[in-house]
């Protein structure tokens, strides 16, 4: 690192020798006289590009009218005196030479400015902006002025914008990866399971026929019953019988058999489960009888809505006009056509009882979900599997999800939670397809949308990924972590107030993002707030703000810490000019030395 001081070399004179009448003699023996001042100095990389202003400042009666004077501007690496890069090079001429480029007047000076932006390269972060000067008449007589020093280069806090993001994730050294949106899960509650059979009556019968208990879904279900009540894994809950009526025939005979029917259904219910040995039905809340309506006019609408009858149309359309029950069932009536298919394939379906077992499985701990996911996972229900992906470690969270996706194609959770555990995992290429399927079930997804965005962002794309990030807020994305992504970008491109604005919560990338804006003092704030960390590079930023603020003891103190934590942070440091103004400070040296 070397101190950033203007030094005019000494004078060479080439091509000829002066005459005490050579115009040139007397520009090269007061060149000391010029005045050269660059903005910033040192100069400073924004948005991948390094620019200079370069004003240069000429004393009355120095410029020759007759002479033209070429700048050259060059950076010369430190690393290696060979590596350097031009920028355009700049003409200014006398007042009385013959050319178009800009004058300066003999008798009063003046002065010329210019700009030029390069692309930045890491191998010229620790290097020399010099001019190089080249004299000459119109008559063609030259002269060379050697190389002037005019500025230190290249202050490149702004790259620290992709470990910024390394941190704030929390992710592995190496790994460079915006914000992503993933499905939060929580542990599912005990599930409740329900299986159920039914009996149907006789038009206004109670009583039960006996080839009604000899169904199949009947027998199967006592089955369950009692396979359930022998499974240390299963909890019984209640048995539920809700009784209906078809919607015909009068009211009152309709509501003493919906309570006929389901004493009747309760009894033989009880009888069937009485041969078996199953403590909990001598419990008398475990059987329930349910209240229901004296006319199932709700289930009538939902059969004749799925039938293919012909004028079903007709039906729907008397019981949106009709609320009276008494009124409904002569109007309908009146479709004697109708009424017959409803009378022989509709009606005899309402005159039932539902009998309803639910029951609960045992809680499963989180190890015991983790140990079934891999082990077993059909033994989990979706919920459970899912979870089970998302309390996995290491290689086996990947695993589980891959397995949940096979299972549950249609959900677009778990394609979105396995791309990011992908992503984060450095594997880019499938955690794209991924979110492109999630994209594909659904064009407008918010969470995929942002992951789009962050994959787009790791491949420097970064108009691709603000595109991505615009359509996420759009679709509804709310996620603090999608306005941390674009504050990254706003960062990248040199939009430091901007960025600011973006980051929520305290974090590397928003100090860093304070710092670049000039909000110093706040960039200090928002890193104490964090607390500790461990990441070198956290304490590397602390170091740089104590350095615009000219706390020595906070710069020294902050840089051992982060090159204990990351050793290589000490070569980064011996380069950078944020701490130009304290190489000549013995322990400074002492830290990076």
């Amino acid at each position: 690192m070397k101190k950033s001081i203007i030094i005019l070399s000494s004078l060479l004179i080439a091509a000829l020798i002066f005459s005490s009448c050579n115009p040139l003699t007397k520009m090269v023996k007061k060149a000391g006289e010029v005045e050269y001042k660059t903005t910033p100095n040192p100069l400073e990389m924004h948005a991948n590009k390094v620019p200079i202003d370069v004003k240069v400042t000429f004393p009355p009666k120095y410029f020759g009218k007759t002479v033209k004077l070429v700048i050259t501007p060059a950076l010369v690496s430190d690393y290696s005196s060979s590596d350097e890069v031009l920028f355009k090079t700049q003409t200014i001429i006398g007042e009385k030479f013959q050319d178009n480029y800009e004058q300066i007047n003999y008798k009063e000076g003046g002065s010329f400015s210019f700009q030029d932006t390069i692309a930045y390269d890491p191998k010229f972060r620790a290097s020399d902006l010099e001019l190089r000067f080249q004299i000459s008449t119109q008559k063609g007589k030259s002269a060379d002025i050697t190389k002037i020093k005019l500025a230190d280069g290249i202050i490149t806090t702004p790259e620290l914008v992709d470990g910024g993001m390394t941190i704030d994730g929390g992710l592995k050294r190496g790994t460079v990866l915006g914000k992503m949106v993933s499905v939060p899960v929580t542990k599912p509650e005990v599930r409740l399971e329900t299986e159920s059979a039914k009996l149907f009556f006789d038009l206004q019968k109670s009583n039960i026929r006996r080839k009604e208990l000899k169904r199949e879904d009947i027998l199967n279900l006592e089955k369950s019953i009692k396979t359930a009540s022998e499974d240390s894994d299963k909890q019984l809950v209640n048995i539920k019988i809700a009784s209906y009526a078809s919607p015909d025939g009068p009211q009152d005979l309709n509501e003493k058999l919906v309570v006929d029917r389901g004493h009747s259904s309760k009894k033989a219910f009880s009888k069937i489960l009485s041969k078996e040995d199953i403590e909990q039905i001598k419990n008398k809340d475990f059987l329930i009888t349910e209240t229901t309506p004296a006319e199932d006019w709700a289930g009538f609408k939902k059969l004749v809505e799925a039938s293919d009858m012909q004028d079903k149309a007709l039906v729907l359309r008397v019981l949106s006009m009709y609320s009276d029950p008494d009124t409904r069932e002569q109007e309908i009536k009146k479709l004697a056509a109708v009424y017959d298919h409803l009378r022989k394939d509709i009606l005899p379906l309402l005159r039932r009882s539902e009998i309803k077992f639910d029951f609960e499985g045992k809680a499963k701990t989180d190890a015991e979900m983790k140990t079934l996911a891999m082990s077993n996972p059909t033994a989990l229900h979706q919920e459970e599997l899912l979870y089970a992906a998302t309390i996995s470690d290491g290689a086996n969270k990947e695993a589980v999800y891959k397995t949940y996706t096979s299972e549950y194609p249609d959900d677009w959770k778990g394609w979105n939670n396995l791309a990011c555990t992908q992503a984060k995992e450095g594997n880019l290429s499938d955690a794209k397809i991924n979110f492109e399927k999630v994209i594909a079930k659904k064009a407008d997804n918010p969470a995929a949308l942002n992951n789009l965005g962050v994959i787009a962002l790791a491949d420097g794309d970064l108009d691709t990924a603000w595109d991505y990030f615009e359509r996420a807020e759009n679709a509804g994305c709310k996620s603090p972590d999608l306005h941390y992504n674009k504050g990254v970008i706003l960062i990248k491109r040199a939009q430091y107030s901007a960025a600011v604005a973006e980051f929520g919560s305290d974090s590397f990338n928003k100090a860093l993002a304070q710092t670049l804006a000039g909000s110093n003092d706040d960039a200090i704030s928002t890193l104490n707030n964090m607390g500790n960390s461990e990441y070198g590079l956290f304490y590397y930023l602390k170091a740089v703000t104590a350095a615009r603020a000219n706390k020595v003891d906070d710069v020294i103190e902050n840089l051992k810490i982060a090159i204990s934590k990351e050793s290589s942070l000490k070569d980064y440091a011996k380069k950078d000019m944020e701490f130009l103004k304290f190489i000549d400070n013995s322990a400074f040296r002492g830290v990076i030395e």
